[in-house]
């Protein structure tokens, strides 16, 4: 039966007529107390439930979990891992991650780090630890000295022995003290924060040093310590001391005392002598130098100190005054002074000067006119002869008292000057002499048509040669030439060697003698005359003051103007052929050139040494003869004298072939001896050198 179901109820009441019916009645079912929400499992089955669920977890805690062994010195240091660590053993199990540990030990810095705990494998970390420093507690014996205390030879700070916070490990302490040899010793600082004891045995540094001076009672001082009176006993710290021994009236003494510790010893009695006087010294006028026996001083006014209780022998002197003798004694520690008078003493300086009447100053100051003489002090003194249009001329002089001097001034013009100052001969880096030539003359080259033996080149032209220059008193031998290019050779001639060193350079072209002056340009500094391109010379800057080859001007005026003339043979105007006048084809040559001077002999069948012939009236050599010479113009043929006067001429830049001047010792003819000679070519030749010069700007 279900709760549903209707029950039957009986009742008391007496049965009525209506009986047989039966009547509904309400039914409310009975409540029923649930106690809450009614549970779906059990208590136990959830505890089962949970301990399934966490033993999972474990499980899988454990598949997944790694180790982490962190291994520490010491090896009793505590470790502690951040988050989810187990305790395992040595070391800790994990889950894959990032952790953050700390090492800590007692006596020792703690150490912090991260690791990074990977699921493949296991984690493994070292760790040392560094101890703490330490502390040194430093003894003496003997006890309470102060000292220094050095860690590996640098001072560290220390309170009454004690010295804090010193790194672990082997150290080396050196103790220090004054008057005490150095204590030092290596050892191993225990750190951990712990103080060690340190026991120093300190050994005396001094010595005792007995010291007496004669007179006694004077003053000892040790390096600004006065330790009292001779005669005393000293406690001096070893290495080289140096003692000072002073009394009054008398000279101090020094003595250098080398102190071993620990070794005594009795310096030799120190004699004081007596003090030096002071001498003062005033001499009117002042400046006079003074000498103390023999002995320069210096000069007046001045304090000398003099021995004492002794004769000194003073002299005094000025420029212009009579020396003063003076004897003297002074006391010792005494004070005196020396007043000494000075007498001017003359002489007479006669002045002249080319112009007259020339201002002569003395001094800087005006003092008459060139002509008179003058009466001055017998010291040295400027002298300045002045003329309106003339250089100053200056010298000095020291006048004497016993002897009249003159002074005789040659005033220059400043052109003249200004020449002065520029030399007249020099020599060049390869060894050549130059001299120095201010031509300022108007003259014809060339030579007449009527003259015997003249070339159609040989055009009268008028020249106006004002350029100073610089020739060389020779030909360019081969020893200067083998400077510039060391392998030529000059060769020789059926047997006859044209190559020794002083002779002349032959068998070069016009263009390899340009390169030697440009080279020696080189050399001297100089700006190089002959422009270049590849060992080629393409033209000539004439403003350049290098080394160069004599233009032909420059030949023509030096070979033959003289007196205001031209002369027509290097000896004179006249034949026969001056004795020894030159290098030409003579007897010595006829095996070698087809024509000689049959009435002359010069000795040499080629090339003579360089100046074996007496040089011409401007201090020149072989012009004529020995070799012809390259000159500076290319070659040009005028058409005839022109009235128009070329002034220095240097010839064109372009052209093919260079003049050639001079006779050789292969010609014996007129026409070739004629200094108005004229030739042309540009290859090497065995009897054609050259000479240089260059320009003075």
């Amino acid at each position: 039966m279900t709760a549903k179901e209707a029950v039957p109820v009986r009742t008391s009441e007496p049965e009525s007529d209506d009986a047989s019916v039966i009547q509904p009645i309400g039914f409310t079912p009975a409540p029923v107390s649930t106690g809450g929400h009614k549970l779906f499992l059990s208590p136990r089955a959830i505890i089962v439930a949970a301990c399934l669920l966490l033993g999972a977890g474990i499980l899988v805690y454990l598949l997944v979990a790694r180790s982490l062994i962190i291994e520490t010195q010491p090896v009793d240091a505590d470790v502690s891992v951040s988050g989810l660590a187990l305790p395992l053993g040595d070391g800790h199990l994990v889950l894959p991650g990032k952790y953050n540990y700390t090492v800590s030990a007692t006596g020792y810095i703690s150490q912090s780090g991260e690791v990074n705990v990977s699921s493949d494998s296991n984690s493994r970390r070292a760790v040392k630890l560094e101890r703490l420093p330490g502390h040194l507690q430093v003894v003496t014996e003997p006890s309470s000295v102060p000292v220094r205390i050095l860690i590996n030879g640098s001072e560290v700070d220390s309170q009454q022995g004690l010295a804090r916070n010193i790194s672990a490990g082997r150290k080396r302490i050196t103790i220090e003290s004054e008057r005490y040899l150095p204590f030092s010793k290596e050892i191993e600082i225990e750190g951990l924060d712990n103080t060690q004891i340190f026991t120093a045995n300190l050994r005396p540094a001094w010595a005792n040093v007995h010291i007496t001076s004669q007179p006694q009672g004077a003053t000892v001082t040790v390096e600004g310590e006065v330790l009292g009176t001779t005669p005393l006993t000293a406690e001096l710290v070893q290495g080289d001391r140096t003692v000072s021994i002073s009394l009054p009236d008398h000279k101090p003494a020094e003595v250098i005392v080398p102190v071993t510790a620990g070794v005594d010893q009795t310096l030799e009695t120190v004699d004081l002598n007596a003090a030096d006087g002071l001498l003062r010294v005033v001499s009117s006028p002042e400046g006079a130098s003074v000498t103390v026996n023999g002995e320069y001083r210096g000069r007046t006014p001045m304090d000398l100190e003099l021995s004492s209780n002794k004769r000194h022998e003073l002299r005094f002197f000025k420029d212009g005054y009579g020396s003063v003798n003076r004897s003297i004694d002074v006391d010792a520690g005494q004070q005196q002074q020396l007043n000494v008078m000075l007498k001017a003493v003359f002489g007479k300086v006669a002045i002249t000067s080319s112009p007259e009447d020339a201002q002569v100053l003395i001094d800087g100051k005006l003092a008459g006119t060139a002509g008179q003489t003058f009466t001055l002090p017998t010291r040295s003194h400027k002298i300045t002869v002045r003329k309106d249009g003339y250089e100053d001329y200056e010298t000095t002089i020291v006048p004497s008292a016993k002897l009249e001097q003159s002074v005789r001034a040659v005033l220059l013009t400043g052109e003249q000057a200004r020449w002065s100052n520029v030399p007249a001969e020099i020599t060049h880096s390869a060894g050549g002499k130059m001299l120095l030539m201010r031509p300022n003359a108007q003259f014809t080259m060339g030579s007449s048509r009527r003259e015997q033996g003249r070339r159609a080149n040989e055009v009268m032209r008028k020249v106006a040669l004002t350029r100073p220059f610089y020739i060389g008193t020779t030909e360019v031998t081969n020893r200067e030439f083998r400077r510039y290019k060391r392998q030529h050779s000059s060769s020789h001639t059926n047997g006859i060697s044209l190559d020794n060193d002083g002779l002349p350079v032959v068998n070069i072209s016009w263009n390899e003698a340009a390169l030697f002056c440009n080279w020696l340009s080189a050399r001297d500094g100089l700006t190089p005359v002959y422009r270049t391109e590849r060992d080629r010379i393409v033209g000539f800057d004439s403003g350049a003051n290098g080394y160069r080859m004599l233009t032909e001007a420059e030949w023509a005026w030096a070979a033959r103007y003289h007196r205001g003339s031209m002369r027509k043979f290097p000896w004179g105007d006249n034949l026969p052929v001056g004795k020894n006048s030159g290098n030409y084809a003579d007897n010595s040559a006829a095996q070698i050139v087809p024509a000689v001077l049959r009435t002359y002999t010069d000795r040499y069948a080629a090339t003579a040494p360089v100046a074996s012939f007496p040089p011409n009236p401007l201090g020149v050599f072989d012009l004529g003869g020995n070799v012809s010479e390259w000159v500076h113009d290319l070659y040009t043929i005028g058409t005839g004298l022109s009235l128009k006067t070329e002034e220095n001429p240097v010839g064109p830049q372009d052209g093919d072939y260079h003049v050639i001047r001079g006779s050789s010792w292969r010609h014996a003819g007129l026409t070739e001896l004629r200094l108005s000679y004229r030739d042309y070519g540009a290859e090497p030749r065995n009897d054609v050198g050259f000479r240089v010069a260059r320009w003075v700007n």
